[in-house]
């Protein structure tokens, strides 16, 4: 059976999506791509979709169903927490004796609180992802906020299919953990996730446990590009949403491919459009680059500003509410609300500042490009409401 899941995962991603991003970059070379790769793509989004929405007819079918695991829990005794000292030291705790461990450390301040990235498919802590987030921390934000990072490699590391469904199971002993060390002095508001991909879901399940069990909720979730595939259109028992913790922010860089599609968070920023990013040739990089926005934001807190607007076709029209923005990142205001847009540069740093609020139109090329995008902006959206019909 595993042998079988790992084919058809193999097989199903790839031909959905790897063709997607072969599809965006045919034909362009790599002057061109700065001006092209930060639109969405409806061809790309399209693939994406279809391909997640197969989700709920094939799990059953392999095993791999919320059904199969709530009869038979996988084991989560190998999940981890891990901490790096100023010294670069490893420090790693089992997460169900981590309750135990954590305020026994010396670097452990309930009262600055703690910040818990959680990656994403085939990731983990000792990859590059965590460590840039971590750098941004302890220079932008001194050494009194402590962050952690919870090792789930072992359980997501393959199978994308079983891998989406074990993201619920997993946020759930994590959302124990974080509850249970509540009598420690830790204050739920002092609490903040940040998932990227996969981990913006274990975050939400995270959050719900911990409601659930102390009827609080956690201070913030940040979903850095949450996981599309096997996600849109589902309940949100089963996925990030804002009434996971008080403040839901949600960064999306690649969008209906390997990001969700969907305003899931109290704000949701809409970058480049939110589905490919210039600089970009692979989707994977555009998945990528929101946690690089997120991790410069916290170096520089007004990098990244975003203007309130009804769509990405409004925004590139310029018929957006300018009365209305807000910085996106880390010190994004808990009271922003609602969807907002913004540009970036291709290459770091990225935030261009209330500059990009505003959409260049200059060129030839991309004056083309935004007549093929809006032919077919609205062909996108009738093929996903189809779908949802």
């Amino acid at each position: 059976m595993a042998r079988l899941v790992s084919l058809f995962s193999a097989l199903w991603l790839s031909s959905i999506l790897h063709f997607g991003s072969t599809l965006v970059t045919t034909g362009i070379n790599s002057g061109d791509t700065n001006e092209l790769q930060a639109r969405p793509d409806p061809h790309v989004k399209s693939l994406g979709f279809i391909g997640g929405s197969l989700c709920a007819t094939v799990k059953p079918l392999l095993g791999v169903s919320y059904d199969d695991f709530e009869d038979n829990e996988p084991d989560m005794r190998n999940l981890t927490l891990v901490y790096m000292t100023s010294t670069n030291e490893t420090l790693t705790y089992n997460l169900t004796e981590a309750p135990t461990a954590l305020p026994k450390e010396e670097w452990f301040n309930p009262k600055c609180g703690i910040l818990v990235f959680l990656h994403g498919f085939t990731d983990s802590p000792e990859e590059s992802k965590f460590q840039t987030i971590r750098l941004a921390v302890e220079e932008g934000l001194g050494d009194c906020l402590s962050i952690l990072a919870l090792d789930s490699s072992s359980l997501i590391q393959h199978f994308y299919l079983r891998a989406s469904t074990i993201v619920t199971f997993i946020g759930r002993v994590l959302g124990e953990t974080l509850a249970a060390l509540i009598p420690a002095g830790l204050k739920p508001s002092n609490i903040h996730l940040i998932g990227h991909s996969l981990g913006a879901h274990i975050a939400g399940s995270a959050g719900k446990e911990v409601f659930k069990t102390t009827g609080r909720k956690i201070g913030r979730i940040t979903g850095l590009d949450p996981a599309g595939p096997c996600f849109s259109n589902v309940n949100t028992t089963l996925r990030l949403f804002k009434g996971d913790a008080d403040f839901v922010d949600v960064i999306h860089s690649n969008a209906g491919v390997y990001g969700l599609d969907e305003t899931i968070g109290h704000v949701d920023f809409w970058v480049n459009g939110g589905c490919e990013q210039p600089g970009c040739l692979l989707q994977t990089c555009s998945h990528s680059r929101s946690l690089e926005y997120f991790a410069e934001s916290m170096l520089s807190p007004d990098a990244f500003i975003g203007v309130k607007c009804n769509n990405y076709y409004s925004f590139r029209r310029g018929k957006c509410d300018r009365n209305d923005m807000s910085i996106m990142g880390y010190y994004t205001p808990a009271s922003v609300t609602g969807d907002y847009y913004l540009y970036t540069a291709a290459e770091s740093p990225y935030g261009t500042g209330a500059l990009g609020t505003t959409y260049d139109d200059n060129g030839f090329l991309k004056g083309i490009a935004l007549a093929i995008k809006d032919t077919f902006y609205n062909v996108w959206h009738k093929i996903k409401n189809r779908f949802n019909g």
